[in-house]
């Protein structure tokens, strides 16, 4: 006499959602030092999206208005556009860095205004 057949256990088929980067390649200095991220900032009760891309390496800064429907991707790839058509003039350094640099150019004038006056006197 056979004995019942047991059932066959079928092993779960597990589905793996691609990972994306965290980090871009910069198309100013070619590093993998890019961030991207998209935030929500209310202004004057209008929800706006706002896409920020800052690269760790040569510190370029990009800041625009985006689309709700848009990602990480399709905002890198506005970025690679700005830089190959040249309008990296509208992406500068970050706002906390601007001071930094202006306070270099600043001193960087003083030193060397004063080799010249000593020169004179």
């Amino acid at each position: 006499m056979g004995r019942r057949r047991r059932k066959k256990m079928r092993k779960a088929v597990r589905r793996v959602s691609p990972l994306f980067n965290k980090y871009f390649t910069c198309p100013v200095c070619g590093q993998q030092t890019l961030t991207i991220s998209i935030k929500k900032e209310e202004v004057d009760g209008h929800v706006k999206h706002v896409a920020e891309a800052r690269c760790g390496n040569c510190k370029l800064y990009c800041r625009f208005e985006v689309a709700p429907t848009m990602e990480k991707i399709d905002v890198y790839n506005m970025v690679v556009d700005y830089v190959n058509e040249g309008r990296i003039d509208e992406c500068s350094a970050a706002p906390g860095e601007e001071a930094e640099e202006e306070a270099e150019e600043v001193e960087g004038e003083a030193g060397e205004a004063a080799p010249g006056a000593q020169e004179q006197g």
